[in-house]
């Protein structure tokens, strides 16, 4: 089978989507396809070219064996809505101008939402070839942006929306990684395109640098939360640490430890400057972030409120892989809040709501068997998305659909009496039942 993964983050970048599409990529490589990528130079999560790249519009190299082409893409200095709509709109003119390997047609082609562009793409590249698609839904990035007020054009919001849907619309199979992601993007495609839930997992290197180190015993330490990943408007960090400096919360004794990049740590490290018991530090490599989740109390996740059921973030499953509890900031009914409540690894509390914050914090302190006992839970949950299952789902959908356009190029022949199962299946099943409930 012939894959092309279409991505805006790919190795060397760090952080979200990078290393689960690159991880994906490997895995289909080593199950024998023949993988090729398009994506832009890394710049993520710094927001800046690495200095090799600059001045450069098109570079071809391999990855693990993989065929590598890269396209520019406009980066902006300071990520605001408008910059980041020239920079998607840069990606979508270079994608149609140049995504295609130079020879080669690909059986199927995979990309993903957040990065619009990429998804919009897909209506024109490959023109007129019926070559199918799988589009990933990691983020609905419209209703994000318009939620945080990131895009205030007068027109806009009606105009993007519809982008959007004909944007996915252009996939034969959407997926997603939240059951309530799911019902929302059923309602943004229509009945009529078959749609998914297969949730994200735990890449290969992650998974064994956790592996290697669990073999040795380490002690967590108490009144410690720590935060690593994308510093973005959606996560709302500067808000959580005005909570965080409150009297209520300060005398509780917890300390928070930052590390990551993104487009909101300078006006982050602003804020803790002013905020005792807190630390800001740079993204970490996998062996250091290994050891800070194992050495903690807590993982903390944040997420501004309002962004309802627009993405659950990926910081979840390391967390959950390295047995950490998880303390959420969010909304109870957002799909990182379904899923630490029903799990039952962490606790949420309630955005701009410190007395909940400090009762938490206040009761852990006091009660460190419930700290414990979530520790268990998370170790349990992390089997739900170990990496071999949930990438066997990808490829087996994969496969599906490249099965099925070999049926439509092949000449005429007698109908069988019998079709494969996975020929005959049905548009609106679920790739794995399994994972229809948490």
């Amino acid at each position: 089978m012939r894959v092309q993964i279409i991505t805006n983050l790919f190795a060397p970048d760090e952080l979200a989507g990078a290393s689960l599409f690159t991880d994906l990529a490997v895995f289909l490589k080593e199950r024998g396809h023949d993988v090729r990528v398009t994506c832009t130079f890394s710049y993520y999560p710094a927001w800046k070219l690495r200095p090799e790249d600059r001045g450069l519009s098109l570079r071809e190299e391999t990855y693990a064996g993989i065929p590598v082409r890269r396209v520019a893409m406009f980066v902006p200095r300071r990520p605001t809505g408008k910059s980041r709509m020239l920079s998607d709109l840069s990606f979508l003119s270079a994608l149609v101008r140049r995504g295609a390997h130079p020879g080669w047609n690909p059986d199927v082609v995979l990309t993903a939402l957040p990065m619009l562009s990429q998804c919009l793409a897909q209506r024109f590249l490959y023109w007129g070839k019926r070559i199918p698609r799988v589009i990933v839904v990691q983020d609905f990035v419209v209703e994000a942006a318009l939620e945080l007020g990131i895009l205030r054009l007068p027109g806009l919001e009606r105009l993007l929306h519809g982008v959007q849907r004909w944007s996915l619309r252009s996939a034969q199979t959407l997926l997603t990684i939240s059951p309530i992601m799911l019902d929302k993007l059923r309602g943004v495609v229509g009945p009529d395109r078959r749609a998914c839930y297969v949730p994200n997992w735990i890449h290969r290197s992650l998974q064994q640098e956790i592996d290697r180190q669990t073999s040795s015993v380490t002690v967590r330490q108490a009144r410690t939360l720590f935060y690593a990943g994308n510093l973005g408007v959606k996560q709302g960090l500067p808000a959580f640490l005005k909570q965080f400096r409150t009297p209520a919360v300060s005398q509780s004794g917890w300390h928070l430890k930052i590390h990551g990049g993104g487009a909101e740590r300078d006006r982050l490290a602003s804020e803790v400057e002013h905020t005792p018991g807190c630390e800001l530090g740079p993204v970490l490599d996998e062996s250091e972030y290994v050891t800070a989740l194992r050495t903690t109390a807590a993982c903390l996740i944040t997420q501004c409120p309002g962004l309802g059921s627009n993405f659950l973030p990926s910081k979840l499953l390391p967390a959950l892989a390295s047995g950490t509890p998880v303390l959420a900031v969010c909304e109870p009914s957002s799909p990182l809040g379904r899923e630490i409540i029903e799990g039952g690894f962490g606790e949420v509390v309630d955005p701009g709501n410190p007395e909940m914050l400090a009762k938490t914090l206040n009761r852990w302190s006091r009660q460190p068997q419930l700290l414990s006992e979530m520790q268990s839970r998370a170790l349990c949950r992390a089997q739900v998305f170990h990496r071999d299952r949930i990438l066997a789902l990808y490829e087996q959908e994969l496969l599906t659909l490249a099965a099925r356009r070999a049926d439509r190029n092949a000449p005429a022949r007698p109908r069988r009496s019998r079709r494969s199962a996975a020929a005959t299946r049905s548009d609106t099943e679920l790739v794995s039942s399994e994972d229809r409930s948490h």
